[in-house]
C-alpha cells in the first residue's frame, strides 16, 4: 500500500510524523508497540485498528475498541491490564490479534490519532517504565513511501514543519555536482535532503584519507583501504536516503560536456580551473544556471585566514558572474595552496546551497546577488549585487 493514501489522511499523517511504526494491512492500521509480559519482560506486540477504505480515503472504525497482538499485556509490576480481554481477531494469514482492548472515555475518541495514541500510552508506558529505550515511535521504521517521492523513507521533517508545499518546488529539478573532494560532498549532503528528481555526481578521482577528513560523515578504514572512486563512494552513501543519486567517475572537461545534458542546475566544486571556461561556455549556451564555489586559505603567522567564495551564474547575470570566477593561474597562488578544512568546506557548501534555494524561490531573496564572499578573519559575508 502506497503511503500516498496515508499522507492524505490527517490523523495517520500525524502518527507517521510522530515516528510511529505503522503499516496498513487487510483493512487495519497495524502499530508496533512495546509491552510488559507477565514475567515483567519487555516485548513488542502490535495494535490493530480496523478501518474502511472509501475511494482514496480511510474511514475510522465506529467504536472505541482496538485489538492487540502479543501475550497478555501487563503493568510494569507484571499484573494483567484490566482493559485487555482475550479475543482472537485474524488480520491476515500469519498475523492475528489475541486481545480486545476496551477503554472508553466519557466523550469518546474524536479521531483516529487520539484513539491510537491513547491506547499506545496505556500499554507502552508500562514498558517504558521498565526499559527507557522501549518506544512505539522509532521514527525510521516506515518502509513504504509515496511512489512519486525520490526518498527511500518518509520525510517527516518537512511534514512536521508544515512546509510540504514549499519543498515540492524541488520536483522537476535535475542537479549535477562536479567535484566531490571538499565542498562538493557537503553540497551533496544538503541537496540529497531535497525532493529534486535526480542528482548526478561527476568526479574522476579516488576517495582517500585526506578526502575523508574533509567530507561529511565518517568513512570506514576498510573503505579507505579499497580506495573507491569518489563519485561511486558518495552515490552509494547517499542512495540510503535519495533514490536518484547516480555516479559518473570521470573528470568533466571539454570532451565530455554532454554529461551535463538534462541538468537544470549545476554546482561546480572542482579546483580544476583550467577546465572551467569550456564548462561555463556550455552551461551558458544551454541556458543552465550554475554556482561555482572556491576558497583561498593561507597560513599567516601560524593562523589560517582567507576567503570563501560563492559565485552564481543565472541567465540575467552571466558576464558579471563569470568575471568573478578566478582564471587558471600560471604560478602557484593562494588558490593553489589547497588548504582546506572540513568546517570551511561545509560552510562554503551551505552558502552555495542556500543561494541555490533562494534562486528557486524556496527561501526569500531580497538581494539576488551574483557573488558573495565570507572573510574568515572578520567573520563577515559581503554580497555584490552585480549588474
Amino acid at each position: 500500500m502506497s503511503t500516498a493514501l496515508l499522507a492524505r489522511d490527517p490523523d495517520l499523517s500525524r502518527l507517521l510524523d510522530d515516528g510511529y511504526d505503522l503499516v496498513l494491512q487487510a483493512g487495519h492500521i497495524i502499530v508496533r508497540i512495546p509491552y510488559v509480559t507477565e514475567n515483567r519482560t519487555v516485548e513488542y506486540g502490535f495494535l490493530a485498528h480496523p478501518v474502511t477504505i472509501s475511494g482514496d480515503r480511510l474511514v475510522s472504525g465506529t467504536d472505541h475498541r482496538i485489538w492487540f497482538g502479543g501475550s497478555t499485556p501487563c503493568t510494569e509490576h507484571g499484573l494483567p491490564l484490566p482493559l485487555a480481554t482475550p479475543e482472537t481477531r485474524v488480520i491476515t494469514e500469519g498475523r492475528q490479534a489475541t486481545f480486545m482492548l476496551s477503554s472508553k472515555p466519557s466523550d469518546g475518541y474524536p479521531d483516529q490519532y487520539t484513539k491510537i495514541t491513547a491506547y499506545t500510552r496505556m500499554i507502552a508506558d508500562h514498558a517504558h517504565a521498565l526499559d527507557p529505550t522501549a518506544t512505539p515511535t522509532p521514527g525510521a521504521a516506515w518502509q513504504e513511501i509515496d511512489d512519486a517521492s525520490p526518498f527511500v523513507y518518509r520525510d517527516t521533517a518537512t511534514s512536521r514543519a508544515g512546509i510540504t508545499a514549499v519543498n515540492r518546488r524541488f520536483r522537476g529539478h535535475r542537479v549535477v555536482i562536479v567535484g566531490l573532494g571538499g565542498s562538493g560532498g557537503y553540497i551533496l549532503d544538503q541537496v540529497a535532503k531535497t525532493e529534486v528528481d535526480s542528482i548526478l555526481l561527476i568526479d574522476g578521482d579516488t576517495f582517500d584519507n585526506h578526502n575523508a577528513f574533509r567530507a561529511p560523515g565518517a568513512a570506514a578504514l576498510d573503505t579507505l583501504r579499497a580506495r573507491p572512486l569518489k563519485a561511486t563512494y558518495f552515490a552509494t552513501v547517499y542512495a540510503n536516503m535519495h533514490r536518484c543519486v547516480t555516479a559518473c567517475s570521470k573528470y568533466l572537461n571539454e570532451d565530455n560536456l554532454d554529461l551535463l545534458e538534462g541538468a537544470t542546475f549545476v554546482f561546480l566544486a572542482s579546483d580544476d580551473a583550467a577546465s572551467k571556461p569550456a564548462i561555463f561556455d556550455w552551461l551558458e549556451a544551454h541556458d543552465v544556471p550554475f554556482i561555482d564555489v572556491g576558497m583561498g586559505i593561507e597560513e599567516i603567522d601560524g593562523r589560517l585566514s582567507g576567503l570563501l567564495r560563492v559565485t552564481t551564474s543565472l541567465p540575467a547575470h552571466r558576464e558579471a558572474a563569470r568575471g568573478r570566477i578566478p582564471r587558471p593561474a600560471h604560478e602557484r597562488d593562494a588558490y593553489a595552496s589547497n588548504i582546506q578544512t572540513a568546517d570551511l568546506n561545509a560552510l562554503n557548501a551551505v552558502l552555495a546551497v542556500i543561494r541555490w534555494k533562494r534562486s528557486l524561490g524556496i527561501y526569500a531573496d531580497a538581494t539576488g546577488e551574483s557573488h558573495s564572499t565570507y572573510s574568515l578573519i572578520t567573520n563577515e559575508i559581503a554580497n555584490e549585487d552585480l549588474p
